[in-house]
């Protein structure tokens, strides 16, 4: 994706990973760590990339902008805005100076 403005990576997010604690009762309760930021911008899918994937598991998911980078993989977690997502895919682009497009699925605490 090489027509991105890199002016509109104007958000920044947390990215982490989940770690297991356990409490003073000794009950193990699972919580985002975060490792690092991370800048991202807006990415609106077309009519055609909505119609293409209602009734699948991406259908309920977001898509994210961000520099190319090998620090985001499935394990990663990224928080913004007070919510959790969990990385569904990435559509990586190999150019140096390209922008990677990251899709999102909101996890649900205590499933």
């Amino acid at each position: 994706m090489k027509n991105y403005s890199i002016a509109r990576l104007n958000k920044v997010a947390e990215i982490g990973k989940t770690v297991s604690r356990r409490t003073g009762a000794g009950i193990n309760i699972s919580t985002f760590e975060p490792t690092g930021t991370l800048f991202y911008g807006s990415y609106n899918r077309t009519v055609t990339q909505t119609y293409q994937i209602t009734g699948t598991d991406l259908a309920d998911t977001i898509a994210i902008v961000v520099r190319h980078t090998d620090a985001l993989d499935d394990s990663t977690q990224v928080k913004f805005n007070g919510t959790l997502y969990a990385i569904q895919s990435i559509a990586y682009d190999d150019d140096p100076n390209a922008f990677d497009v990251v899709t999102l699925k909101k996890t649900t605490k205590g499933a």
